[in-house]
C-alpha cells in the first residue's frame, strides 16, 4: 500500500496510508456495474420481491434449493445433500445443481424477509455486478489498462448470451470464474503463495455456487496453464503444492464432499449425461440474441435465423465485441506489453475452444470429451459459450486498449463512456418479469403443526405424459415442502428417479388399491389433497370413491381448497 506525505497538521507533516489507486478504479467499477445492472433490468429490480423473469418449473426448483440450502446451513449442515425431496431417498439435493454458493448469499435474505421470490432476485442480480467486476480485475491482471478492462466487465456482465440465463440461476452465477483467472495469472507472473491460494478459494466458491461453472473454469485454467508452460513454464508440481500448502488444501477441502455426494448419485442412479442426452447446438444459434439491436439486424439481413426452429439457443456475443476482440487480435504483435500479447494468445484459444465445445457436427468437439467427469453432467454443450463470451470480453478490453493508446485522459474517459453506451444499446434486451409468489396452502401449514418426523405425498398429479403440467406440479409441491422441511416423496430437477416414475403414475389413478399400496411402501404419514386443483366437476367423483377407503384414512384438516388425511397403515411400515 503506497505512503505519502500529509502536509495539513499543526505538528508537521505526518505519514498516511493511501489507498491505491487501482482499488479506487475497482470500487468505482463495481458502482458503475451495479448502476448499469439496475438500468438493464428496470422492471425486474424494481419489483424484485414479487416478480420472476420466467414462471416455470425451473424457477420453483431455485427457489426451493435456495430455501433449502438456507434452512440446511442452520439445521443440517453436515448434511446438506440429504434433501427432503424423492423421499426415502438420500443425497437428493445432487440430482441437480446444488446453489450451496447462491445458497449461502441468499440465506439472510430469507431470514430476514422470508420471500425466495426476493432471495432469487438478489443473487441473479448481484451476479451481473460481480461478473463486471471480476472481469474488470481479470483483464487488468493480464495487461489490460483500466478503460479496456471495463469495457472488458461489459462484456462478460451484459452480453446476451450470459445477461439472457439471468431466470437459469446456475448459468448466471458463474462470477467468480474470473476472479480465480486473474488472481492465476498473479500467481504464475509473480509466484506469490497467496495469489494462488485466493485463486483456489475462489474455484471452491464457484464450486460451491455452480457446478457448470467450475467446468467452465477448470477448461480456462487448464488453457492458460498449457499456454504458459509451452512457453517454457516450468511445470515444478512440488513447488506448486508447496505454496498451495495445508491453507489452500483446506480452502479446497469444501469441494471434496461435494465431489463425494455426486460421484455416489452418478454411481447409484446413473445420473450421468450420454450422447443420447447431447443438445446439440443448431449452428444459427451462434447468430441468434433478442436484444432490440440484434433482432432488428436479424430480421433484416438474416431473417431465416429469427425462425422459430431455426436456432435453440442464444450465442451471439455482440457486434462491437467481436470488432473489438479482432482489433486484439490483428494488433497483438504490435502491443508493447509482452504479458498482454501473451495473454491475447491465451483467451483467444479459450474462446475458440469454448466454440468447438459448443458447436454442434461437423465441427463441434463434444462427442470426443463428453465423457470426461464433470462434463458428463452436462447436458447442453452450447453452455460453453459463456466461457467463450469470457474470452471475448477479455479480448475487447485490449482492443478497446489500444485503440485509446494515443488519448489523452479527459479523452479516453469520454471515449470509454462512449462506448459504453454503444455497447449496452446493442446488449439491450425487452425484459418482461411477471408476478409470482411462494404461496404456501393451509394444509401444508397444518401438516407442519403435526410431531415429527414424517412423510407426505401430495394430490392430485396430472399424467405423466403431460410433461410440463406434471413437473410444474411437482415443483409447486416442493414448495410446499419448506413449510415443514419434512420428508415429501415428490420433487423434479429435470432427473426423475425410476421407482418415483411408477410411483407417480400410480398414484394419477387415485383413489386406488394400487395407489394405497405405492404410498405403503414409500411409507407416507400425510397425504394432502387439493381439492381445488382438480379439474371442474372432478373432485365429487373422486370424494364418492375415497369413502370405500375409510378405514385407511383418518382426516385430519380441511378447508375449501384442501383435506389432510393421515394414512393409518403409514406407522407400520416404518423401521
Amino acid at each position: 500500500m503506497a505512503v505519502r506525505l500529509e502536509p495539513e497538521h499543526e505538528g508537521g507533516p505526518r505519514l498516511v496510508r493511501a489507498v491505491p489507486r487501482d482499488a479506487f478504479r475497482a470500487w468505482h467499477a463495481a458502482l458503475l456495474y451495479a448502476a448499469l445492472t439496475a438500468l438493464l433490468t428496470l422492471p425486474l429490480v424494481r419489483h424484485a420481491a414479487g416478480r420472476v423473469l420466467t414462471v416455470s418449473p425451473d424457477t420453483d426448483l431455485f427457489l426451493w434449493t435456495l430455501s433449502w440450502d438456507a434452512h440446511a446451513l442452520t439445521h443440517q449442515p453436515l448434511s446438506v445433500f440429504d434433501a427432503n425431496i424423492f423421499a426415502p431417498l438420500h443425497r437428493t439435493l445432487a440430482y441437480s445443481e446444488n446453489l450451496i454458493g447462491s445458497g449461502a448469499i441468499a440465506a439472510p435474505i430469507l431470514w430476514l424477509t422470508g420471500n425466495p421470490v426476493l432471495a432469487l432476485n438478489t443473487v441473479a442480480l448481484l451476479s451481473c455486478v460481480l461478473c463486471g467486476l471480476g472481469t474488470f480485475v481479470l483483464a487488468k491482471r493480464a495487461g489490460v489498462g483500466p478503460a479496456g478492462a471495463f469495457v472488458a466487465g461489459l462484456v462478460f456482465a451484459f452480453a446476451p448470451p450470459r445477461f439472457l440465463r439471468l431466470d437459469q440461476l446456475f448459468l448466471t452465477t458463474i462470477q467468480w470464474i474470473p476472479f480465480s483467472l486473474a488472481y492465476l495469472h498473479t500467481y504464475l507472473d509473480g509466484g506469490r503463495r497467496r495469489d494462488l491460494r485466493i485463486a483456489a478459494s475462489f474455484f471452491t466458491l464457484q464450486a460451491l455456487t455452480s457446478g457448470h461453472g467450475a467446468v467452465l473454469l477448470a477448461v480456462g485454467a487448464g488453457v492458460l496453464c498449457a499456454f504458459r508452460l509451452s512457453l517454457g513454464e516450468p511445470l515444478a508440481i512440488g513447488r506448486r503444492l508447496r505454496d498451495l500448502g495445508a491453507t489452500g488444501v483446506l480452502l479446497l477441502a469444501p469441494i471434496v464432499p461435494v465431489a463425494i455426494a455426486y460421484g455416489r448419485v452418478q454411481a447409484e442412479m446413473g445420473l450421468r449425461r450420454t450422447l443420447e442426452d447431447w443438445v446439440v447446438t443448431r449452428p444459427a444459434s451462434f447468430l441468434a440474441s433478442p436484444s432490440y439491436v440484434h433482432h432488428f439486424l436479424l430480421a433484416k439481413f438474416f431473417p431465416a435465423v429469427v425462425a422459430s426452429d431455426a436456432a435453440n439457443a442464444y450465442l451471439f456475443p455482440g457486434i462491437l465485441p467481436i470488432v473489438l476482440a479482432a482489433v486484439a487480435l490483428v494488433t497483438a504483435g504490435r502491443v508493447a506489453s509482452r504479458t498482454l500479447q501473451a495473454n491475447t494468445a491465451v483467451y483467444a484459444i479459450i474462446v475458440i475452444l469454448s466454440v468447438l465445445l459448443a458447436a454442434g457436427p461437423p465441427f463441434g468437439i463434444w462427442p470426443l470429451v463428453y465423457w470426461l467427469p464433470g462434463l458428463n453432467f452436462i447436458r447442453a454443450a452450447s453452455r460453453f459459450m459463456l466461457l467463450a463470451v469470457l474470452g471475448v470480453g477479455v479480448l475487447a478490453g485490449a482492443g478497446f486498449e489500444w485503440l485509446t493508446r494515443r488519448l489523452g485522459a479527459h479523452a479516453r474517459l469520454w471515449t470509454t463512456a462512449a462506448a459504453a453506451v454503444l455497447i449496452l444499446a446493442e446488449f439491450a434486451v425487452p425484459l418482461g418479469p411477471v408476478p409470482y409468489a411462494v404461496t404456501i396452502p393451509g394444509a401444508d401449514h397444518f401438516v407442519a403443526s403435526q410431531p415429527r418426523p414424517f412423510t407426505v405425498a401430495e394430490l392430485p398429479l396430472p399424467p405423466l405424459n403431460q410433461v410440463y403440467v406434471f413437473e410444474k406440479r411437482q415443483s409447486e409441491f416442493m414448495l410446499h415442502s419448506t413449510a415443514h422441511w419434512q420428508k415429501t416423496i415428490h420433487g423434479w430437477s429435470g432427473f426423475l428417479p425410476t421407482a418415483h416414475m411408477f410411483l407417480f403414475d400410480r398414484l394419477t389413478r387415485f383413489p386406488s388399491d394400487d395407489a394405497f399400496k405405492a404410498l405403503a411402501e414409500f411409507r407416507v404419514d400425510y397425504l394432502v389433497i387439493h381439492t381445488d386443483l382438480y379439474p371442474p366437476g372432478e373432485w365429487a367423483g373422486v370424494d364418492q370413491r375415497l369413502a370405500a377407503y375409510g378405514r385407511r384414512l383418518e382426516l385430519r384438516y380441511q378447508d375449501a381448497s384442501s383435506r389432510v388425511y393421515a394414512l393409518q397403515s403409514a406407522g407400520r411400515n416404518r423401521e
